[in-house]
C-alpha cells in the first residue's frame, strides 16, 4: 500500500502561467524530472514571480504518464513533453499572505529549495489555509 506524499514544488511564471494552464485546462502539467510521484500524491505549488513568491496551489497528483497541453500558457519556447505528471487543483488559488517565504523558513522549508517532501508538521500548517 503506498501512502500518500505531500510535497513543495516550486514554479517560475517568468516560464509558465500557472494560473492560466488551471484555468483553461483544469489542470497543471509538470515535467518529470526526477521526482517520484504517485496519483493521489498532494502538491503544495509555491509560484514566484508576477508578485506572488507563495505557495498558490494544493493540486492533487491525477495522472502520472501523460502529454502536455498547455503549449498557449508558456511565456518561453514551447518543449513539448509527451511523460508530464497532470495535477488537479483541490482548491481555489490561495489569495492570503501567510504561505510566504518568512511563513514557510519558520517551518524548517528552506527557500532556496526546490522540490521537498513535507513533514506532517509542514502539511498540517501548510493546510489550514487551504
Amino acid at each position: 500500500m503506498n501512502t500518500v506524499k505531500h510535497v513543495l514544488l516550486k514554479g517560475n511564471e517568468k516560464f509558465l502561467d500557472h494560473p492560466k494552464s488551471i484555468a483553461l485546462f483544469g489542470k497543471l502539467y509538470w515535467r518529470k524530472s526526477n521526482k517520484k510521484l504517485n496519483v493521489g500524491d498532494i502538491v503544495y505549488l509555491f509560484m514566484s514571480g508576477k508578485g506572488h513568491f507563495q505557495i498558490r496551489y494544493k493540486l492533487e497528483v491525477t495522472n502520472t504518464s501523460i502529454a502536455r497541453h498547455d503549449k498557449i500558457c508558456w511565456h518561453v519556447p514551447f518543449k513539448p513533453d509527451e511523460d508530464c505528471f497532470e495535477f488537479t487543483p483541490l482548491s481555489d488559488m490561495y489569495e492570503g499572505e501567510e504561505l510566504g517565504y518568512e511563513q514557510l523558513e519558520m517551518i524548517g522549508i528552506s527557500r532556496h529549495i526546490q522540490y521537498c517532501i513535507l513533514t506532517k508538521e509542514q502539511t498540517v500548517y501548510i493546510d489550514q489555509y487551504f
